[in-house]
């Protein structure tokens, strides 16, 4: 059902009020804030339709009203303002990722460190790297009569070595012919690809054709791609910090899937890449999360490293705000891919204070 004007800007009042003061809000506040522009009693009357269309809640202690899930998402998608960022964030931001990233690993450690603290929430890195190597050179070496150890150099650096078992034991000349020969095709570009072509001209079945099979297969499984999954969680200890969480036994389930690298890959699931993903309460499934939100984004740092970057915390967060942080790390971080609200939003911004 379409809300009018007045119901849209009484539940982004509710909604703000409540992120800022996490205390049910009542008639006789939104009328201060009116200034006498609507009466209490059709604020009222306004806020119990909101009510009957989900988007607010009455708890049971309080004659105020709490915005629900679907009033958040309402908020989000269509109502919320545009946080802006000043320039001395970014360039504070830009300094600190600049003294303190050294290597490619710790970008994502001390981005979701400097993002916590930016947010005052936890947040969580997920990366996953394909891992590539290629193999730049070989060595044979005898170990038994007609056993060899095959050992293969890697780029990036490694050593990977194989025990190759042949019919008869091989000549000293053709052990050094074969590495030879070997690593003049591995020098070239997509040379491993070209290593079994090095047995077209040796006899098939001979001791030095079944080494070249195996080394062609050696070099094969070390080449093939992997992937490994890798978490970052910083600022766990700042979701106590939520009335949400005041009482220790509510926030354990949470603390608890914040260590769960699976759990929370599982909330990652199906997102959009270049675009600000925000998923609130029971859209991120049953248990912990049914009372949280995950804001988050794709990042890309090349160098074949990508995942997702993100804030998890009670859905009365400032989601504005959390989302200018991201859109601002995104920017700060030259690697990372640029990303957009699902919706643009129109209307005046929301300064930050």
């Amino acid at each position: 059902m379409d809300l009018s004007e007045r119901k849209r800007k009484i539940l982004k009042a509710i909604i703000e009020n409540y992120i800022e003061t996490a205390e049910p809000v009542g008639s006789k506040l939104l009328a201060a804030e009116a200034k006498g522009s609507v009466s209490s009693a059709t604020i009222r009357n306004e806020m119990s339709e909101l009510e009957e269309m989900g988007y607010i809640e009455k708890p049971h202690t309080s004659a105020g009203r709490v915005p629900s899930p679907l009033g958040y998402r309402l908020y989000v998608d269509e109502l919320m303002n545009r946080c802006r960022t000043t320039a001395r964030e970014i360039e504070q931001m830009r300094s600190a990722l600049e003294s303190k990233i050294q290597e490619l690993d710790d970008t994502m450690e001390e981005a979701s460190a400097i993002l916590s603290e930016l947010t005052g929430q936890p947040t969580v890195s997920l990366s996953s790297r394909h891992n590539r190597r290629q193999v730049k050179r070989l060595e044979l070496i005898p170990i038994a009569e007609s056993d060899y150890a095959l050992v293969a150099v890697t780029v990036p650096p490694a050593v990977n070595n194989k025990v190759v078992h042949l019919s008869q034991a091989l000549e000293p000349e053709e052990i050094d012919a074969f590495c030879r020969a070997a690593n003049l095709v591995l020098a070239k570009e997509g040379g491993s690809l070209r290593l079994e072509e090095l047995g077209q001209s040796v006899l098939s079945g001979s001791p030095l054709y079944q080494l070249i099979a195996q080394a062609a297969e050696f070099v094969w499984q070390i080449e093939q791609p992997s992937d490994s999954c890798d978490m970052v969680v910083k600022g766990v200890s700042r979701l106590l910090g939520n009335p949400e969480y005041y009482d220790a036994q509510k926030a354990q389930p949470l603390l608890e899937l914040l260590g769960d690298k699976e759990k929370v890959f599982g909330l990652a699931r199906d997102y959009k890449p270049q675009m600000l993903n925000i998923r609130i309460g029971p859209e991120n499934g049953q248990g912990p999360m049914e009372d949280a939100s995950f804001v988050f984004t794709s990042y890309d740092l090349g160098e074949d490293v990508s995942g997702i970057i993100g804030v998890i915390g009670p859905t009365r967060m400032d989601y504005s705000k959390i989302a200018s942080r991201l859109l601002l790390l995104s920017r700060t971080l030259g690697g990372l891919m640029p990303i957009r609200f699902p919706q643009e939003q129109t209307g005046p911004d929301k300064k930050d204070q």
